[in-house]
């Protein structure tokens, strides 16, 4: 374990009580240090040092503090479920103040998780682990790259977070432009050719975007991506991005990935020296619609 104190809890987070009882919040201490493990591999968890170190223990002490108060809001008794508080000195928070505050617990998770990948990058276990492998087959290799692509946060987290969907975009790119896809280029004849790059690349992002929404539920969702789909700036996820307009947004996406294939194609055949490749763009007519082309 990277924590094993209520003391190290109150230092890495100023909030939670050093006199509390270690016992009571280890199991979700656990918990949250097997997920950076299902991300980063055990082995690099187990190796940090320095920098790495504390940004992974505050990461894991502001997510475990935070699932701790969650779950005891209410205490559970024999009869039942009850709030027990000081009426004359204490008064129950109203929810959107209980929103506040966890979405403060979740923005300084996610930040200390962009300083730890940030400090894992000359990491020997770190480029030992399989998504570190994974990274380097695609287009897409940095969270600048991915920023500036799609307007998502600049985070080494969310980036990290997205490479399956990254990966399987791309694999759904390849075969739809008939050429495997490599961060060297598209063989001798596009890797100087930074438009067909640039329009694979655009391709991979935005049908990675889409994957993940329809993949994961919206709690799911990393917070860096969140702001790419709320336009209120991924403020209380309760209030954030309904289904009808994430679904029209993510649909969107798809129609954008599309696009940015038949650029691709078109430029390969420019490129070739022989007659562009055309294609006829018509209308989806999709009962919601409200117009029909025939």
């Amino acid at each position: 374990m990277i924590i094993n104190t209520s003391k190290e809890l109150r230092e890495l987070t100023g909030s939670y009580y050093a006199n509390n009882d270690f016992e009571k919040i280890k199991n979700i201490v656990d918990a949250v240090e097997l997920e950076l493990c299902s991300t980063l591999g055990m082995a690099t968890l187990e190796n940090l040092t320095g920098e790495a170190l504390l940004a992974a223990q505050q990461a894991v002490a502001f997510m475990a503090t935070m699932r701790f108060y969650r779950l005891n809001d209410i205490s559970h008794e024999n009869a039942g479920r009850k709030v027990k508080i000081d009426k004359e000195n204490e008064a129950r928070p109203f929810e959107w103040q209980l929103a506040r505050d966890d979405r403060v617990h979740i923005e300084e998770y996610y930040r200390a998780l962009d300083r730890l990948i940030h400090a894992l990058q000359d990491n020997t276990e770190f480029k030992e682990s399989d998504i570190y492998k994974r990274q380097q087959s695609l287009i897409i290799t940095t969270a600048d790259t991915l920023t500036w692509l799609t307007g998502a946060d600049n985070s080494p987290w969310l980036y990290l977070r997205m490479v399956p969907f990254l990966a399987d975009s791309q694999r759904f790119v390849e075969k739809a432009y008939g050429d495997r896809l490599t961060p060297d280029g598209f063989g001798d004849l596009f890797a100087s050719t930074d438009t067909i790059v640039y329009a694979a690349q655009k391709a991979v992002a935005l049908g990675a975007i889409a994957l993940m929404g329809r993949r994961l539920s919206l709690q799911a969702m990393p917070y860096g991506l969140m702001k790419v789909f709320d336009s209120d700036g991924g403020g209380n996820r309760k209030e954030a991005a309904a289904l009808d307009r994430l679904d029209d947004y993510l649909t969107h996406l798809s129609d954008e990935q599309r696009y940015w294939i038949e650029e691709m194609k078109q430029l390969r055949d420019r490129a070739a020296g022989g007659e562009l490749y055309t294609h006829l763009q018509m209308p989806e007519n999709d009962p919601h619609n409200k117009f029909i082309r025939l």
